[in-house]
């Protein structure tokens, strides 16, 4: 009889040894529960952070792309009539570092370089940086260029190119800044563009077709910048990033390529002479030492 009861409590032993293992088993899985939701919490902030260029819309990519490429182009544009010449020019010179310089800033925010997401005006807004270090390094270039053609004094290139590094300075901390202190900065930008508009609008007398219509491009682009300021994410957000950012590469290419392309075609016109002129001019001067050192 005992032979037949103590299998029988030796499976009621087991029996309760396995109830008691089970708790102890399902605390771990009790315990993993809120460690998993907790790292899915975590997860969720990093899940809606934007992060450039992976967030970019498809058309604002190919509209960056489009403008690094464009100003690339013209960059290697410029260096070959720059090379084609027998005599290299300053004005040649300052067309390709503008194209070159906004090739670069292109392609940085092409990649989401220097791009931020703002998140503490009323909306949130992107701000691309890369683009006002551009306007604040290629705009000083075209001014310079366009001083080239009318041959203007020292003191008219630095009033010129001292207000549109102040215009640009001030539409750059705008734009980082939240409303309403940010429109006082584009309005004080603003202001310097109308020093400069008024600057170029004083030399168009007595000047050559090919300077006016270089200074239009320059005045018209200039306007459109500061529009753009304002209808774009910087300012009110009228604009979508796509329409500002269009915007903004068309306006671009006109600015830089377009102008350094009419200037340089009709750079001979532009500046009074004739290529070769100035060589044939050289050689006399040569002649003319040679003849007096013989005399001498």
């Amino acid at each position: 009889m005992s032979l037949s009861i103590r299998p029988f409590f030796q499976m009621l032993q087991d029996e309760e040894a396995a109830a008691e293992e089970a708790p102890a088993e399902d605390a771990p899985a009790e315990d993993a529960a809120p460690a998993e939701a907790a790292a899915a919490a975590s997860a969720a902030p990093a899940a809606g952070v934007v992060v450039f260029p992976d967030d970019y819309p498809n058309s604002v990519k190919h509209m960056l792309l489009i403008g690094s490429l464009g100003m690339l182009i013209g960059a290697g544009v410029f260096i070959f009539l720059q090379m084609s010449r027998s005599k290299p020019t300053v004005s040649h010179s300052l067309c390709f570092l503008a194209c070159a310089v906004s090739a670069m800033a292109y392609y940085a925010m092409w990649t989401g370089l220097g791009t931020e997401y703002k998140t503490t005006d009323t909306t949130p807004r992107v701000i691309f940086l890369p683009r006002y270090i551009d306007w604040l390094l290629t705009q000083p270039l075209i001014l310079a260029a366009l001083c080239q053609i009318n041959k203007a004094e020292v003191s008219v290139l630095v009033s010129l190119i001292g207000n549109d590094i102040l215009m640009v300075l001030a539409f750059m901390i705008g734009a980082i800044n939240v409303a309403p202190f940010k429109y006082m900065w584009w309005f004080a930008g603003a202001i310097f563009l109308v020093v400069i508009i008024v600057n170029l609008i004083q030399r168009l007398d007595g000047q050559n077709d090919v300077y006016k219509i270089c200074s239009y491009i320059v005045m018209a682009c200039s306007c459109i910048y500061a529009l753009a300021w304002v209808l774009g994410s910087e300012g009110t957000a009228s604009l979508g990033l796509t329409q500002e950012v269009a915007f903004v590469v068309l306006t671009d290419l006109v600015a830089k390529l377009g102008f350094g392309l009419y200037f340089l075609f009709n750079y001979d016109t532009a500046m009074g002479e004739e290529e070769g002129a100035g060589d044939e001019k050289d050689g006399l001067n040569d002649e003319d030492n040679q003849q007096s050192q013989q005399f001498v």
